[in-house]
């Protein structure tokens, strides 16, 4: 028999294990070109299928989900993150899984449990969520390695083994009240831990990382790529703080209003019957990109001899915009036998036209005017 082991080192629970943000160029799985997608997660006895919140219609779908799942090492170490696609009727398909040893990556002296952030951060976005402070893990760090420090000093010093880094030595409350700490500085060190003899190693950094996305039935060939990470917090340890939100950026209600003054030198289309003069039947039309059929027209200034037209006419516009990404989001079923509607993102475009309105035939299209 080997030797035995501390529980504590055994059992463990892994908060917000998996936060899953999206899945690029994913395979696709109906006959339309498209996929209904969502996440599936197995580790151990925990299956996770969150079939619920599938994205219709989707190659490119926005998960933006966290799931929180306790574990035991060694029984269960192999954690498996899928993308089915949904199916109305029938069984789902797997469109793709990746699968990440959390054993290996947990026993790693590169310390892959939680990403070293770039800053430290007590409030906000960006707000450390390591149950551990960097002072601390870097204490462990040379405690565990034999190293000498860290030594805090004076004007923003700390010196590890025979190296000396310097940083800022204050932090900002939530209040705007300045405080002196040490964790920045031993963020520092932790961020150049390989450059410390013998015991440094690269520590891994906070980052999203793309996995591609392989289907046993399809070997060698992927499927698409999913964009996540995954954070593993002992049981012995303090509690972790609150998740980060990394949920679909949601757009807001906007409504854009037109006013339409006149026109001047339009194309006369008409030729009058009887004395021969040119004249148009002028009027506007004008519709946001991706909402034709909500298209809009002025009325009708009839027989203009010099292209001049007058309307004083007002376009009411509404939309639902996301400004981060510029996009204006239309939620619509593709025909009548969708099941449900589908999300698209298309840059905010005003598109005006000038016409020439005719009784007895189509209207003459004269010139169009697009707006950014």
């Amino acid at each position: 028999t080997g030797p035995s082991l501390n529980s504590s080192l055994l059992w463990m629970t892994l908060m917000h294990l998996i936060c899953s943000l999206q899945a690029t160029d994913l395979h696709p799985a109906d006959i339309n070109g498209k996929a209904d997608p969502y996440i599936a997660i197995k580790l151990g006895k925990t299956d996770i299928k969150d079939k619920e919140n599938y994205i219709s219609k989707q190659l490119n779908p926005v998960f933006g989900k966290s799931f929180d799942i306790e574990a035991t090492f060694p029984m269960e170490s192999m954690l498996t993150v899928a993308v089915y696609d949904w199916d109305l009727v029938g069984t789902d398909d797997l469109i793709g899984e990746t699968k990440i040893d959390l054993e290996n990556r947990y026993y790693s002296k590169h310390r892959a449990t939680c990403g070293v952030s770039q800053t430290y951060s007590i409030h906000g976005y960006n707000t450390w969520r390591d149950p551990m402070k960097p002072s601390q893990i870097l204490s462990k760090l040379c405690k565990e390695g034999k190293v000498d420090g860290p030594h805090f000093g004076p004007g923003g010093r700390v010196k590890v083994a025979n190296r000396v880094f310097t940083g800022p030595t204050e932090i900002e409350d939530e209040n705007g009240q300045k405080k002196q700490t040490d964790e920045h500085l031993a963020l520092t060190v932790l961020r150049h831990w390989e450059d410390i003899p013998r015991a440094g190693c690269k520590l891994v950094p906070e980052h999203v990382e793309t996995r591609p996305l392989l289907n046993p039935d399809k070997p060698g060939i992927e499927q698409g790529r999913l964009e996540m990470w995954v954070d593993m917090f002992p049981m012995d340890m303090p509690a972790p703080g609150s998740a980060i939100d990394i949920s679909p950026r949601k757009p807001k209600k906007y409504e854009l209003r037109v006013i339409v003054w006149n026109t001047d030198e339009v194309i006369l289309e008409d030729d009058d019957y009887f004395t021969g003069e040119k004249s148009s039947d002028i009027f506007v039309r004008g519709w946001l990109k991706g909402q034709q059929e909500d298209k809009q027209d002025t009325d009708v200034h009839y027989h203009s001899l010099t292209g001049e037209g007058n309307f004083n006419w007002r376009y009411i516009f509404p939309f639902d915009y996301l400004m981060a990404e510029e996009k204006i989001v239309i939620s619509k079923k593709e025909s009548m036998f969708s099941w449900d509607e589908t999300e698209y993102k298309i840059p905010a475009r005003l598109t005006l036209q000038v016409w020439d309105a005719d009784h007895f035939s189509a209207d003459d299209f004269l010139g169009k005017w697009r707006v950014h």
